[in-house]
């Protein structure tokens, strides 16, 4: 998969690292671990492994579970 077809936003990170990821809507801060797993996984780890993340917003599955969850997102007046 290239994920550089649908995410100009895409980037590459350590096989074993984390990176803080922030909601655009409410400021949501996530804690995202990344680790390499499964068969081969040492090796690809010591030989500097990169993996790449990429996220993109489904803006209308977004909107359908805030209307069924009563999710009202707003931003205060300063």
């Amino acid at each position: 998969m290239n994920i550089k077809t649908f995410d100009d936003d895409a980037f590459a990170v350590d096989a074993e690292s984390f990176f803080h990821l922030w909601c655009c809507d409410c400021s949501l801060r996530h804690l995202v671990t990344i680790e390499a797993v499964g068969k081969g996984a040492d090796v690809f780890k010591s030989e500097g492994g990169k993996i790449a993340i990429g996220f993109t917003r489904d803006d209308e599955s977004t909107r359908m579970a805030r209307k069924e969850k009563q999710i009202v997102v707003y931003t205060r007046k300063k």
